[in-house]
């Protein structure tokens, strides 16, 4: 089974980073700022990147603010009268069964016989 050095990982990433434009400043930069990038350390001939500073390059940008937020009075009226647990003709109808228009209560399937237990013969 092949190892992969270690070195493949920082190559990859390093083409991730170049693939993703990170190497590069952005197009809005402001003239007075400096572009943002990360520092990459080397200890003992061993380098060192600066995982915060990667993540937050990669993390996705900040959510844009949203307009004023509905209030209560406003959501209601648009919410459908099920939610809302109003009544419509079409849910009553199947409810009510065949006594729909003819009566208050719902129609009920007719209750079962009753059944008498026979006893079971015991054989000797």
């Amino acid at each position: 089974m092949r190892h992969a050095r270690r070195s493949d990982g920082w190559a990859v990433l390093a083409c991730t980073a170049v693939w993703l434009g990170l190497g590069a400043p952005p197009a809005h930069a402001d003239a007075g700022l400096p572009a943002p990038g990360c520092i990459e350390l080397e200890v003992n001939g061993e380098r060192v990147p600066d995982y915060t500073c990667i993540s937050r390059l990669l993390a996705p940008a900040a959510p844009l603010p949203r307009a004023a937020t509905v209030t209560d009075a406003e959501r209601l009226p648009r919410q459908s009268p099920s939610a809302l647990g109003l009544a419509n003709r079409a849910a009553t109808q199947q409810r009510m069964g065949s006594s729909f228009g003819v009566s208050t209560q719902p129609q009920r399937p007719a209750p079962p016989p009753v059944r008498v237990p026979l006893p079971v013969p015991v054989h000797p």
